[in-house]
């Protein structure tokens, strides 16, 4: 059976999620932290739950507001034949259109044949499942062996219950339960048998200490029928189906490691269940080196039975995945989006390949898009300033610094995001309008992407070196010069072609040696990566206590960004 359409009412961080699902086996979920990705996977495991003492409390309800009920819905197509019955849920059959994506309420010969499952809490935190449909909206229950027959298992962090035969997992439904729980049975017999034979030396204390107990019990007139002595309680020592687990050797496979333990439990998942599964796969990534990730993902791919939610805050997950796998999840003030990276309208941003280069931005709320690594370094000084003075880092704010590689690429991968509902900013150079022009600026504001440049058509370099302090200006041509190893004495005497002290410290200010160094930094590519530009910032983060500087372009530009990260 597989899931075509999942709703969400008032489920911990979800107020109101909707999704129709397009045809697919694989759905992989991105986006930032605290997006609700694994709560969507929890939302389908208490849907199907398989035991009928669901754990709840009232920090499952959105916000802990109790007397808003929790609703979640499923719709599962794929059926099995005993769920189209009219002697089961034949009545509440519903109808799914792939082509539309979209339930009609009665079921058509051309349409998939779909049961509609609704799990609801109230605030007696008793859970209510049932099969419903617009002609019968009171529903029939859905029953605790028709949730397990569904298949729904959750690969998580604790996963060693899995690797045993309780009851809904995995290997509990590749055997006959009846069968085992007689094989358990004789087991704790054969327990108290053993202990017998050996009796009069294991047990001779224990029987000495019964002796004086029957003799208690005659002289206050407890009725003996035969000899009081020490037994194993079958009651006590009844072992469950549980019990039963997989072992290597002697060793058990719980103890395995947490990545192993996981790949193993996703391949168990699908042997010998024909009639298909869902598995939820929290965090694919934990416990799993790069090359065992490629391994899992390309045997779910080969598994033609299932149908696969993943999670994932890893960037070598997101490159192992196609477009059409990925989806990104989007939670303002508890109404969840979920967006396909394949959608049609996004085919000339070529999302793909913009995933590829640039996992890490994918994987956050808010990005900004920067020229190059100059900018990217340039601003992660900035966060670590910021931090020094008691704000909030990006971290905190959800944002990511994403590297464009080039002026060229900026309003493309600017209009990417943007076109996936992330919030986007971008920070580039206004030197090259072959590169990034004001055509291009003004394409991305009309579209609501804030978009800062320099004044004057300049680099970050020129811009700096025009309106730092001049005590900046000359520590930035010190670190370029002694830590970074660049002739910059004779690059700025060059491009100046005036004589200047060698003690670069006893330089005097000019507008004229400022446009020289700001050229020549940007030219030789003093802070042309991502640790200088990081180093660049901190050499010249004192400017912040000039209030001169504060009032210059510079300072304008990158306060305005920052507002946009603490307040969007």
């Amino acid at each position: 059976m597989k899931i075509r359409r999942l709703t969400i009412k008032n489920f911990r961080g979800i107020k109101q999620l909707d999704w129709n699902l397009p045809v697919g086996d694989i759905f992989c979920l991105i986006g930032k932290g605290d997006s609700s990705k694994s709560t969507i996977l929890e939302a389908i495991k208490y849907v199907f739950f398989p035991q009928w003492n669901l754990s709840l409390n009232d920090s499952d309800f959105y916000q802990c507001k109790t007397d808003a009920p929790i609703f979640i819905e499923v719709t599962i197509g794929a059926l099995i034949e005993d769920f189209c019955s009219l002697n089961k849920y034949g009545q509440w059959l519903r109808g799914w259109n792939a082509a539309t994506v979209t339930i009609t309420d009665e079921p058509d010969d051309h349409l998939e044949k779909v049961l509609t499952v609704r799990l609801t809490i109230e605030k007696d935190l008793e859970p209510k499942w049932i099969v419903i449909c617009d002609r019968n909206p009171d529903g029939v229950p859905f029953k605790q062996a028709d949730r397990t027959k569904v298949s729904v298992s959750m690969i998580g962090a604790y996963s060693e219950r899995q690797l045993s035969w309780a009851t809904g997992t995995a290997l509990a439904k590749l055997t006959e339960a009846q069968s085992l729980n007689e094989l358990l049975a004789n087991a704790s017999r054969t327990a108290r048998t053993s202990l017998d034979v050996d009796r009069a030396v294991s047990l001779k204390n224990f029987d000495e200490a019964a002796k004086k107990t029957q003799g208690i019990a005659k002289l206050l007139g407890v009725p003996v029928l035969d000899t009081y002595k020490s037994h194993l309680d079958l009651n006590s020592i009844n072992l469950k189906i549980g019990g039963l687990a997989l072992h290597d050797g002697d060793i058990p496979l719980r103890q395995l490691g947490l990545g192993s333990r996981r790949m193993l439990l996703c391949g168990i998942q699908q042997v010998g269940l024909e009639e298909g599964h869902i598995t939820l796969f929290d965090e694919v990534e934990f416990g799993l080196e790069p090359h065992r990730i490629a391994r899992l993902i390309k045997h779910v791919r080969e598994d033609k039975v299932g149908q696969y939610f993943l999670t994932t805050h890893s960037p070598i997950v997101l490159r192992e995945f196609t477009v059409k796998e990925l989806y990104i999840v989007h939670n303002k003030g508890g109404a969840v989006r979920i967006i396909s990276a394949s959608d049609k309208a996004l085919e000339e941003h070529e999302v793909q390949g913009k995933i590829r280069s640039s996992t890490e931005a994918f994987l956050a709320k808010k990005v900004v898009v920067c020229e190059g690594a100059t900018e990217v370094g340039f601003l992660r000084g900035l966060d670590d300033h910021q931090m020094s003075k008691g704000k909030d880092p990006f971290s905190f704010h959800g944002v990511a610094l994403l590297n464009a590689a080039s002026g060229s690429k900026v309003k493309n991968m600017a209009k990417a995001l943007h076109s996936l509902c992330y919030e986007v900013t971008v920070l580039a150079d206004a030197d090259a309008d072959d590169q990034f022009s004001q055509s291009d600026i003004d394409e991305l504001t009309k579209l609501g992407i804030p978009v800062q440049v320099w004044n004057d058509k300049l680099a970050l370099e020129e811009r700096a070196m025009m309106d730092l302090p001049w005590a900046s200006v000359l520590v930035s041509v010190k670190l370029a010069q002694d830590e970074l190893g660049f002739p910059a004495y004779d690059q700025v005497r060059s491009k100046l072609e005036e004589e200047l002290d060698k003690d670069v410290g006893k330089w005097s200010e000019s507008p004229k040696l400022r446009k020289a160094i700001g050229n020549v930094a940007k030219k030789a590519g003093w802070f042309k990566d991502t640790t200088r530009g990081d180093l660049w910032f901190k050499t010249i983060a004192p400017a912040y206590d000039d209030a001169g500087f504060l009032k210059m372009d510079l300072a304008a530009k990158l306060n305005k960004l920052w507002a946009w990260v603490e307040h969007v």
